[in-house]
């Protein structure tokens, strides 16, 4: 299967990326992807932004500057985009876990390649391919590129 290049992204991997410069922060910057997000996440990372800025221990300035470049690094979906395929999503998450329900709409709205998201939930859906960070990474590398 070939590497994903048009992917929504989950808020644990937009998390993951603020909290510490790692192989997810690599991987948001990669410009050949295609990363693409429910407006939503933005509201909930900010509602967040507090608790994350003093697990990461930041100051107060560079976790705002941090949180805008990762912003920028996605194409954010509105929401009326996402409401033809709402119920779709809501009733494959039901019994998962409901709070994905944005990101499963977001990827049935939109043209990509799966959800990206480290949360072992999303894997429990059938609907659209869900890529974890292990597998992102393994299916770039298979296709020849280093980060």
């Amino acid at each position: 299967m070939a590497a994903p290049r048009r992917l929504v992204v989950d808020a644990n991997v937009v998390i993951a990326a603020f909290l510490r410069d790692s192989t997810v922060r690599r991987l948001l910057r990669l410009s050949f992807l295609e990363l693409t997000a429910p407006e939503f996440l933005l509201e909930e990372f900010a509602k967040h932004l507090p608790e994350l800025r003093r697990r990461a221990a930041l100051d107060p300035a560079i976790a705002g500057e941090l949180a805008e470049r990762l912003a920028r690094l996605l194409i954010l979906i509105p929401q009326d985009e996402t409401v033809a395929a709402w119920d779709r999503a809501a009733d494959a998450m039901a019994s998962i876990d409901p709070r994905d329900v944005p990101y499963l709409a977001a990827a049935l709205a939109v043209p990509c390649d799966g959800i990206w998201s480290d949360d072992p939930h999303m894997k429990k859906q059938t609907i659209v391919q869900c890529w974890t960070t292990k597998e992102l990474v393994a299916a770039l590398k298979k296709e020849g590129f280093d980060f």
